[in-house]
Formats: structure tokens, C-alpha cells, sequence
């Protein structure tokens, strides 16, 4: 099954301006990025890729990121506590590489942990490449309840300030059934921070995908679409910001199934979870031109979104009254007098049938004066 694929089409609006953005800030270009990449401390032998069962299919994607001109890919991982960060991490390496805690009773003590790996395989068309994950604390704050971390997200942000990041890897549980109202704070939170363009580098990771019963009336599938469907919804703030977030899944457990050929770790579906993960990363890496680099000019901060506005509007208003409302207002008050006319009019000619001496109309003045004298409140 091709799981889960994303919208036909994905809009570009704000592509340009955040070319132009980048430029303003003095971005790197693509020499200044191996530059970069090359003065970084030496990274560690990725002695875990050949233990991997798939390791001839990611070594093959390497070299075709490899022969794209790029020596490094860099994966920046988020997601709340318990979803499988951390042993996302130690599958795609095939190693233990960081820690992993079962039960999140308290902040964690490292926002981010930093892993990088060389790849040393004995063949020159993809050694010396470099994988960089880093792994990120959980965006709740477990000793506040269910609130978003917002301390953690700063810093988090500041960790990575500078960074040239290919791929967002957004981890969540595929085994829950809807978003509570904490998974649409993080999100919102998660938009604050990095800004909204950070989605659209973003590939959603579904960990627990190894679902062994779904919910009555579903097939894995319609029960994976279905679930994609919700974060995808939660994530596309209005018709005109449609980024594509595909979407992958995820088993880390060692009761993942494995083909019978090979060892290779496979979901309900048949699909090959890890093969189908690492084709993700390499394809949203090659689709776009330019990393993402955290910048606070990318946050957008309750209380000054959108205030950059304020002057428009202000315009917008004194235009609006002076061409629209005060024309209708002035329209209105001359057919008020000349209905007082037509009223005063007909009296005269009633009182004149009558024999008696024409109405007083009283001033302006006077008739405001009567009005409040007889304007009495219910």
C-alpha cells in the first residue's frame, strides 16, 4: 500500500517571499552549507547501518542524495512524550544511540540530543555522508498537566538556531482513535515558534503502526487514512496554507514482524516500514532548494501576528466612512427632510380647510429640545 498519500497538489504561496526572507537574513546558499557541514566537530562511524536488514535499500537512497550535491541529511524530530521519538531514532540507525524512558513522570532533563553518523561502507560513491537526527524532549509539560511546554519549545528553537534542517519528522501514535485538545495546542504552538513554513518541510511519523485490531467498520487502511486525515486537518490552518505532510508509519517495538526473506521489518499491510521512512526523508530533502533555519523573525507571537496590518485597517475605516457611510448617512438625513416637508405640508393644508391659522414649525433647536423632554425610557 502507498500509505497514506498527500494532496495532489501543494500550495506555494509564501515559497517566494520566504526565498526573500532568507536573503534578507543573509542565508547560507548551497557552498556556504557544505562549508558549514565540513567545519562541524567529526562525526561519528555509523557502525549500526550494517546491521540494519535494509541497509542495501538506504545505502542506495544515500547515493542518490549523495549525488544530488548534499553531504548531509538533518532531521529534526517533535512530538509529545511516549510517542517513540527517541526509539525512532535508535531504528533509523540501528543502534542504541540515545535513551529511552518508558514512563514520562517529569520534564525531561536534555531538551535536544544531538546524534550524528558518518556512513563507512567501503564504497566511495556514498562514504563520508553524514546523518544528523536530533531528538527533542516531549512539547507537554508533564508536571502542569495537559499544557504545552512552551519553556521547552523556546529552547528547543534556540538549539537549533542556525541549523539547516532538511526534514521535520512530526511523531505521533497511529493506535489513537482522535486529537484532544492538547495535540491541537502543540500544533499551534509548534506554528508560533517555527513559524508556519516549518510544516512544509514537515513528514508526519506514525509510530505503534504494528495495529493488530482495528475499530469495527475499518480496514487497516481506511483506519491509517482516516488517522492521517485528522493530523493533516489540524495542521492546515485556511484554504491558502495546504502544505503536503506525507505521511509515514512507524514500529519500533522488536515484535515488529519481519519478512521471511531478509529479516525486513514489515507492517499488517506487507509494506517494509523502515524502507518506506528513509524514501520519505530523502524525497522531502530533494524536493526543496533550501533548508529551514530557524530565525525568531519566523515566530508569530500572540499580539503581534498580523500587526503589521493595523495601519491598513486604520485607512481601511477613514475610507470606508468617508466614501461609503457618510454619503449614506447624508442621503438619509435629506430624505428625513423632506419626508418632515411633505408632513408639515399636508398639516397646513388641513388647518387652512379648517379656518385656522397655519401650524408653528418649530426650529432644529427646539425640536431636539422636545424629543429629550419626551423621550422617556421604558
Amino acid at each position: 500500500m502507498a500509505v497514506a498519500k498527500p494532496d495532489d497538489f501543494e500550495e506555494e504561496l509564501g515559497d517566494e517571499s520566504e526565498e526573500a526572507d532568507a536573503r534578507g537574513r543573509g542565508e547560507a546558499g548551497a557552498g556556504d552549507r557544505q562549508e558549514e557541514y565540513e567545519e562541524e566537530e567529526d562525526a561519528q562511524p555509523w557502525t549500526g547501518l550494517g546491521r540494519l536488514p535494509e541497509r542495501a535499500d538506504i545505502i542506495e537512497m544515500l547515493k542518490e542524495i549523495r549525488g544530488a550535491g548534499r553531504k548531509q541529511l538533518t532531521v529534526l524530530l517533535l512530538g509529545k512524550s511516549s510517542v517513540g521519538k527517541s526509539s525512532l531514532v535508535n531504528s533509523l540507525l540501528g543502534e542504541a544511540a540515545v535513551r529511552v524512558q518508558a514512563f514520562k513522570l517529569q520534564a525531561d532533563s536534555e531538551i535536544t540530543t544531538t546524534v550524528t553518523r558518518q556512513v563507512a561502507v567501503g564504497d566511495p560513491e556514498v562514504d563520508g555522508f553524514r546523518l544528523k537526527l536530533i531528538d527533542t524532549c516531549g512539547l507537554e509539560d508533564p508536571e502542569a498537566g495537559d499544557t504545552v511546554n512552551y519553556g521547552a519549545l523556546s529552547k528547543i528553537a534556540e538549539d537549533i538556531r542556525g541549523v539547516a534542517v532538511d526534514v521535520v519528522l512530526y511523531v505521533d501514535r497511529l493506535d489513537l482513535y482522535r486529537l484532544d485538545p492538547l495535540d491541537r495546542a502543540i500544533i499551534s504552538a509548534i506554528s508560533q515558534t517555527f513559524g508556519r513554513q516549518v510544516w512544509r518541510r514537515t513528514v508526519l511519523a506514525l509510530t505503534h503502526a504494528n495495529v493488530s485490531q482495528t475499530p469495527p467498520g475499518t480496514t487497516y487502511d481506511s483506519f491509517v487514512d482516516g488517522r492521517i486525515r485528522l493530523i493533516r486537518c489540524a495542521i492546515r490552518s485556511g484554504p491558502l496554507f495546504r502544505p503536503a505532510l506525507p505521511a509515514c508509519l512507524v514500529e519500533n517495538s522488536d515484535a515488529c514482524p519481519r519478512s521471511p526473506e531478509g529479516g525486513r521489518r514489515v507492517l499488517p499491510d506487507g509494506s517494509e516500514w523502515l524502507v518506506g521512512l528513509a524514501a520519505e526523508l530523502v524525497d522531502s530533502a530533494l524536493a526543496r532548494r533550501r533548508p529551514y533555519r530557524y530565525h525568531p523573525r519566523l515566530s508569530s507571537r500572540p499580539g503581534q501576528r498580523l500587526k503589521w496590518l493595523l495601519p491598513l485597517v486604520v485607512v481601511a475605516e477613514v475610507l470606508l466612512y468617508r466614501r461609503v457611510l457618510r454619503p449614506a448617512l447624508r442621503a438619509h438625513q435629506r430624505r428625513v427632510e423632506v419626508h418632515e416637508d411633505l408632513t408639515w405640508a399636508a398639516r397646513r393644508q388641513q388647518r387652512t380647510a379648517l379656518g385656522l391659522h397655519p401650524p408653528t414649525r418649530p426650529s432644529a433647536e427646539a425640536a431636539s429640545r422636545l424629543e429629550q423632554i419626551y423621550d422617556v425610557d421604558d
